[in-house]
């Protein structure tokens, strides 16, 4: 530098990062009270989450008693009205009560009521249909056991004719019931009761009926009904469950019970004759596991082969890659 020059001082400002004052707030005893009441409404909000789960439990469990006393009442109700009717006809049978032991569910005691009761049916045809078809519709709707004895009985009664549309029509209209009483008042108790088989049953029909049209799901539940292993109760109550509608539910249910009931009235018709009442059940087993077998198994290949007409019905990259080369002799000529 010259000498004239005056020394310039040059002030470099220094950048400083100031505390922000909306971050740093001054301990104030109006800022305690503002983060204690943050943590008291945030101790609220948890109360209020565990009351409202509770209030929840609790409404669920008065929904829930509130659907047993309705089945409970409508079990009452109808089995009053069936005994009645069953109790009235038992009574009037002459020589029935000699019939009637702690072994009644033997071969013998059967064959021997149905000896009774075939005798009295063809004197009293209207009488005994009418408690046949109430106490089987009762049976199927509240899932008792007896329905095979009372579809033999049924056979040994009325002949083939009248005892399978009996059968049928009883084992139907319980069926539908079950639904029914399923669907509206009986979604909780299958919840509560029976959740883990139904969600595996869910996914299997999800995987199994996925893409298919109504008629192969009538086919798939048709087939399900008449696999011998598959109870009916339970495909009545998850059907339901599912909102499987009754466009689906009622040719499956008909269909599926056809060759069980025939079956069984048949075996009611040679009742006097049977030896043993195993013989009926292997027969019916394997005869209806061979039909529900090649059910179970059409709707997977009917997919199958839709499946492979689409895939040939679409164009493949060879004939795209035709097509280029006749565009491109066209264009050379």
């Amino acid at each position: 530098m010259e000498e004239g020059d005056s020394d310039i001082e040059v002030e470099i400002p220094i950048l400083s990062r100031k505390p922000s004052t909306s971050a740093l707030k001054p301990i104030t005893l109006e800022n305690i009270e503002e983060g204690a009441s943050n943590v008291v409404s945030s101790d609220q909000d948890d109360e209020l989450g565990k009351k409202y789960e509770l209030e929840k439990n609790r409404d669920d469990d008065l929904e829930l008693r509130r659907d047993l006393i309705h089945v409970a009442i409508i079990l009452i109700i109808s089995g009053a009205v069936v005994s009645l009717n069953l109790l009235g006809m038992l009574f009037a049978i002459p020589g029935l009560k000699s019939h009637l032991s702690r072994k009644i569910f033997t071969l013998e005691e059967i064959q021997k009521l149905a000896k009774t009761l075939s005798n009295y049916s063809h004197q009293h045809i209207v009488r005994t249909l009418t408690v046949q078809i109430l106490l089987g519709t009762w049976i199927q709707t509240f899932m008792i056991p007896g329905a095979t004895i009372l579809n033999m009985l049924a056979g040994n009664n009325f002949g083939m004719k009248m005892g399978l549309a009996a059968t049928m029509f009883y084992n139907t209209m319980g069926s539908i019931f079950l639904y029914l009483i399923s669907r509206s008042v009986g979604r909780r108790l299958v919840k509560r009761y029976m959740n883990d088989r139904m969600e595996s049953f869910k996914l299997l029909v999800q995987t199994r009926t996925a893409g298919i049209t109504t008629i192969n799901l009538i086919i798939y539940m048709t087939s399900l009904r008449i696999f011998p292993f598959t109870p009916n109760w339970f495909l009545n109550v998850a059907l339901a469950t599912l909102e499987i509608p009754l466009i689906v539910f009622i040719p499956s249910l008909i269909i599926g019970l056809l060759p069980y009931n025939y079956l069984a009235v048949r075996a009611g018709i040679i009742l006097q004759d049977l030896s043993s009442v195993k013989i009926v059940n292997t027969s019916t087993s394997v005869q209806l596991g061979a039909v529900a077998a090649l059910g179970l198994t059409l709707p997977s290949i009917i997919r199958r082969f839709r499946s492979c007409m689409v895939k040939e019905s679409q164009p493949t990259v060879d004939y795209y890659w035709m097509q280029v080369r006749k565009a491109g002799q066209r264009d050379e000529k």
